[in-house]
């Protein structure tokens, strides 16, 4: 009996506390399934909203602290590795080569194949760009030398 009370008593105190607890905080109101359309949005909302989304591009091509921003300023320029097979001074005949091997790459192994991108820049940086843009129309002319 002793230990029947003990339980009554415990929970008389539970029910007691329950009666004198606040009452839960209501529920937040719903917020509507519909994103807001930029017409139903005040000035200031579309301003702010604008401002949001230039920070975060911003953010992307800078980063959050600023150090892509010097890359992006400021491309690492990079010309073709020294290659035995050239070893004058006039370039020409390695813009030539480089320019062929690039298009035989990717003929071979396709646009995204590091190496097909290693020899697009080789020949980027050492060509003039007149004899590039001549080249360029002999091959879609179907008049290119090259076999590719």
């Amino acid at each position: 009996m002793g230990l029947f009370n003990y339980f009554v008593a415990r929970a008389d105190a539970e029910v007691v506390e329950e009666e004198h607890a606040p009452p839960p905080p209501p529920p937040p109101p719903k917020k509507s399934s519909r994103k807001p359309t930029l017409e139903s949005l005040s000035a200031d909302e579309l301003e702010e909203l604008k401002n949001e989304v230039v920070s975060e591009v911003v953010d992307k091509i800078a980063g959050e602290d600023g150090t892509k921003l010097a890359d992006f300023l400021e491309p690492e320029l990079i010309t073709a590795p020294y290659d035995p097979r050239f070893p004058n001074r006039n370039q020409a005949r390695h813009c030539f080569v480089r320019f062929n091997e690039y298009y035989k790459c990717l003929y071979e192994r396709g646009e995204e194949h590091p190496r097909c991108q290693f020899y697009q820049k080789a020949y980027q940086s050492l060509c003039p760009s007149e004899w590039v843009e001549s080249w360029q129309e002999l091959r879609e002319k179907g008049l290119w030398t090259g076999k590719y």
